[in-house]
Parts: structure tokens; C-alpha cells; sequence
């Protein structure tokens, strides 16, 4: 039986190639064509540990939808009959096609993938999935968001309240889209605050609990405790922002308060529909 499909969710500069990283080191399979610091000419500060075909077909579906991230219109609502349009049946194709010949070059072992943009595309690679009969299981990776929208501000050169809505968006649709499968939300923070609970909590989430003092070793060598400093407490959040971000703190370590997480999806759900009309 295949493996289910492991999505690694979060916002940009959440935190999200850190947990690929470590989610590797504890048997995740990425395939051969992740992007590292080595695949650009002008090297990041970082590997991304995103599949660079998966990321070029994403950054187009977003493009057709005119969500693309870089833009104003990243954070608004994509309408149901949207994901029928015959250019992102075209990019489900192409997507299924990566998946299949991941999954047969995986040889049984999980395989799973990262990228930004995917949260905003659950709905399309669902569908791919549902194709297949392939499960997902879904990590979530969450920062404080005034740090997250500060920095995407400054390096997607949009406003900080457009950041910001993103932010909220990214994270309302991962709880929404992720739903009675199996999730795990790890916190970044959580690395430097409490790392052994952090560990043992992802790795047995992915079926390896004998391997969390590796990635605890990891983790210790990829982070600075300098980066406490850089939590961005000046920027003044929307009370939405804040009781979304404290709903998944809650939720790390594999808890589910599906009062609380309910009660937001009501609330965007109907903040939508003010809008629509």
C-alpha cells in the first residue's frame, strides 16, 4: 500500500526548510530534484529543500489564478469553480506525472514535499490525489507572524498588511484543507524554547520516535539562539492574526480543539462573504 503523500505547509520564511530538512533526516524521502543553496547562481543564505518542478508548476497555478504570491491579490479567496479551469487541469497533470514517478522511485518509503505555495493549492493537488487513491498527512510549520509578515513584506516587496492577510490566509486554509487527516503543527519558536518535546513530537509523527535525538542534534546545529532577538514585537497584528497564531500554538505536540479551530474557519468564512457581496 502507498505511503501517504507527507505535505510540509507554512507560509513563506515560516520555518518551512528547516522542518524539510529534519523531516529528511527522519526518513522523508524529497526526491532528487530539491533546490539547495548549490542550485542558484547567486547562492540564498539557505538550502529551500523545495522540488523545483513542483515549485515552477505551482508559481504558475498561482499565476493563473492571480494569486501569485507577489501580488496584492495573494490572500483573497479562490472561488470553487476556479479550479476547473482547463489551464490548472493542464498543471494537475504535470503535477500527478512528478507525483508518479516519485512515489515509484520512494519504492514504498514516504515521500513529501515543501513549498510555500502549496497551501494554496490544496484543493488542486487533492484532486490529484484522489486520482490516485493516495492519502496525505500534513506538517504545518508555524512562526510568529509579525516576524514572517516583516520579513515577506521586505523580500516580496508588498505592503505589510497584504503580508499579513497572507499570513492569516495560509494558515486558515491549512486547517481547513488538512482536516481529518493526520496534521502535526510545529512550532519554530518551539526550537529554541523546547526542542526534546519538539524532536520526539515529529518524529513520531513520522513513524520514527527511535530517531528524535538526531533531529534534535539537527536542529542544535542549525539554529542560533541570536535569533530570539529577531522576533518582530513592534508591529501591531490584527486580533484575527493573533487568535489564529494562538490557535495552532495550541495545537502543537498533535493536539485538535475543534471548537476553537471551528470557530475561526466560521469567522473567515464569513469575512469572505462580507466581502464578496
Amino acid at each position: 500500500m502507498t505511503a501517504p503523500v507527507t505535505f510540509i505547509l507554512g507560509m513563506h520564511n515560516s520555518g518551512t526548510s528547516l522542518l524539510a530538512r529534519l523531516a529528511a533526516l527522519l526518513g522523508l524521502e524529497l526526491g532528487p530534484e530539491v533546490l539547495t543553496r548549490d542550485s542558484f547562481e547567486t547562492k540564498p543564505a539557505y538550502d529551500y529543500w523545495e522540488h523545483a518542478g513542483i515549485v515552477a508548476l505551482q508559481d504558475e497555478a498561482l499565476s493563473v489564478l492571480n494569486r501569485h504570491w507577489s501580488t496584492q491579490q495573494s490572500h483573497l479567496p479562490i472561488l470553487p469553480e476556479a479550479w476547473d479551469r482547463p489551464e490548472l487541469a493542464r498543471i494537475a497533470g504535470a503535477l500527478g506525472a512528478i507525483l508518479d514517478r516519485e512515489l515509484a522511485a520512494s519504492t514504498g518509503r514516504p515521500w513529501g514535499f515543501k513549498d510555500p505555495r502549496t497551501v494554496r493549492l490544496l484543493p488542486l493537488w487533492q484532486r490529484v490525489l484522489a486520482e490516485r487513491g493516495v492519502g496525505a498527512r500534513y506538517l504545518i510549520s508555524l512562526r510568529d507572524p509579525a516576524i514572517v509578515t516583516a520579513s515577506f513584506a521586505d523580500k516580496g516587496q508588498v505592503s505589510p498588511a497584504d503580508a499579513e492577510a497572507l499570513w492569516r490566509r495560509s494558515y486558515l486554509e491549512a486547517l481547513a484543507f488538512s482536516a481529518g487527516s493526520p496534521r502535526l503543527v510545529v512550532d519554530y519558536d518551539a526550537w529554541l524554547d523546547r526542542p526534546e518535546i519538539q524532536a520526539a513530537a515529529l518524529a513520531g509523527f513520522l513513524g520514527q520516535p527511535q530517531a528524535a535525538d538526531d533531529a534534535l542534534s539537527a536542529v542544535r546545529a542549525a539554529i542560533d539562539p541570536a535569533l530570539r532577538r529577531t522576533r518582530a514585537g513592534q508591529l501591531r497584528l490584527a486580533p484575527f492574526t493573533v487568535a489564529v497564531a494562538e490557535c495552532l500554538r495550541a495545537m502543537t505536540g498533535g493536539h485538535e480543539p475543534a471548537g476553537r479551530i471551528a470557530a475561526l474557519l466560521d469567522r473567515a468564512a464569513s469575512a469572505d462573504r462580507r466581502t464578496a457581496a
